[in-house]
């Protein structure tokens, strides 16, 4: 058994049936040509306008989506979590450079492998080809929603919203843990650094969330909570 399936194996439950069902028509050559990647915090692993030569699967750790087309400005625009495979919208796109900027935020693992060898599989392969073309058209859709909601929330509602999604998106037996700095809930919701820590701590207090240091953790009753904070101003929400 290789070093792949074996990292693979001892993930959490969630995340290990994920990867076992994307890969489950995979050929033992292409988890053989798989590396195990380990990286630091604040490593650009990934470099808008570059070769898109590399297939990663993150397995640990989170990674931010940075935009540098404005001069002396960096914008964080999204936060990944595992399962994400990067590298592979460019692939059924048929780019040839990678369109986004990806940077770890936490000490990060990956499996690497180059996209041709990624490609000669998953370009035959209609379960994980399926996968990836209802991730990516629902990443689509959820940002252009998003920016919709963004326009019309106040600042402290982005903030509501941002951790409604987070439990929607994250969480595994009724629980949601994620570490997000007092730079990422900036960024993501568009507000400023005084309204996350002032929200946040009236979040807390009123036990809608638990924190220890920037890692927040919301359980099933929490995120009832949060999401009634936003039905007085929302109308819709999708389960």
């Amino acid at each position: 058994m290789n070093e792949a399936i074996r990292l693979i194996q001892k993930l959490e439950r969630q995340h290990r049936v994920y990867l076992e069902t994307y890969f489950a028509g995979a050929p033992f050559w292409l988890m053989d040509a798989f590396q195990v990647v380990h990286m630091p915090k604040n490593r650009t692993f990934i470099t808008e306008g570059e070769p898109a030569e590399d297939i990663y699967i993150l397995l640990k750790g989170t990674v931010v989506a940075e935009e540098h087309r404005v001069k002396d400005m960096t914008y964080g625009f999204i936060r990944f979590f595992p399962i994400e495979v990067f590298g592979v919208m460019e692939l059924m796109l048929e780019m040839e450079e990678y369109r986004t900027t990806l940077v770890t935020t936490t000490e990060s693992v990956f499996l690497k492998t180059s996209r041709k060898l990624f490609g000669k599989w998953f370009e035959h392969d209609f379960c994980a080809y399926r996968m990836e073309c209802k991730k990516v058209g629902r990443y689509l859709l959820e940002q252009a929603r998003k920016e919709r909601l963004y326009v019309l929330l106040q600042g402290v509602e982005r903030i509501y919203l941002v951790l409604y999604k987070m439990y929607q998106s994250y969480a595994g037996n009724g629980k949601c843990s994620l570490y997000m700095s007092r730079k990422d809930f900036t960024e993501t919701a568009g507000v400023s650094e005084r309204t996350v820590t002032r929200t946040l701590k009236s979040l807390e207090e009123k036990g809608c969330i638990t924190r220890d240091g920037w890692k927040i953790r919301i359980d099933e009753q929490q995120y009832g909570m949060i999401r009634e904070l936003l039905e007085d101003k929302m109308y819709e929400f999708e389960e």
